[in-house]
């Protein structure tokens, strides 16, 4: 027998397990959407946590999908790093320049202190808010840029494969501060209510990188990092 009136944590769960739940899950993963809901635009709705929370728990109230979703915006991690985000009036913000000009500023990098960054700060505001609303009724949703795939921002994605291919200890460095970076950041978020964690990596894509060359870097910096989360993470 279907059990009914699952809430939709149990449904996902039940999903997970190779049973059969009420209904299937639906995961509608509404980012800057609840901007329109809040009649804000895009900038203002992202300056606060409160904000977020609110618009993600109106969308799901409106659609009875199964998550919420604390992503901002792909920039964010970038800007906790001293970089810039630029807003636009009907899309997603983006990255500005890049933090790393010249590839030589690797051995300098110094990394962002999620407990003394703003924007990562305004990400776990949301995330808390949004357990104490609705506790283990639905899965709460954090992400992470995964360190394979955050260069693109960071340097260009030009002068990103560049260095994956032209200088390997440069990389290797790169990749050590941003692994040791991104744990932090998943952890934060798990610590402040998050469910589980999205290991967001498009670079690590069949259409960007050669597969022999990806099972030598972005395969093993997905290991190294995964193993650290403290949670679920996907």
């Amino acid at each position: 027998m279907t059990p009914n009136n699952m809430t939709s944590l149990q449904r996902v769960l039940t999903t997970l397990s190779h049973e059969e739940p009420d209904r299937v899950p639906f995961f509608l993963l509404v980012t800057m959407h609840g901007a329109r809901e809040l009649g804000m635009s895009i900038e203002e709705y992202f300056s606060k946590g409160e904000y977020v929370a609110e618009g993600q728990l109106r969308l799901q109230a409106r659609y009875g999908h199964d998550c919420l979703y604390t992503f901002f915006y792909a920039p964010i991690e970038v800007e906790a790093w001293g970089g810039e985000v630029v807003f636009i009036e009907n899309g997603p913000p983006n990255s500005g320049s890049p933090i790393i000009q010249n590839s030589k500023e690797i051995e300098r990098l110094e990394p962002p202190i999620i407990e003394d960054s703003a924007c990562l700060l305004k990400v776990l505001e949301t995330t808390r808010l949004l357990k104490s609303e609705v506790g283990d009724r639905l899965p709460i949703i954090g992400v992470v840029m995964s360190p394979f795939s955050l260069p693109v921002m960071q340097m260009g994605f030009e002068s990103y494969i560049e260095l994956i291919y032209e200088q390997p200890e440069l990389f290797y460095q790169l990749m050590q501060v941003n692994e040791r970076v991104c744990i932090q950041w998943a952890n934060a978020q798990i610590e402040a209510g998050a469910t589980a964690i999205c290991y967001f990596d498009p670079v690590s894509s069949t259409s960007i990188i050669p597969r022999d060359l990806y099972l030598k870097t972005g395969f093993q910096v997905a290991k190294r990092t995964i193993a650290e989360i403290k949670g679920p993470t996907a």
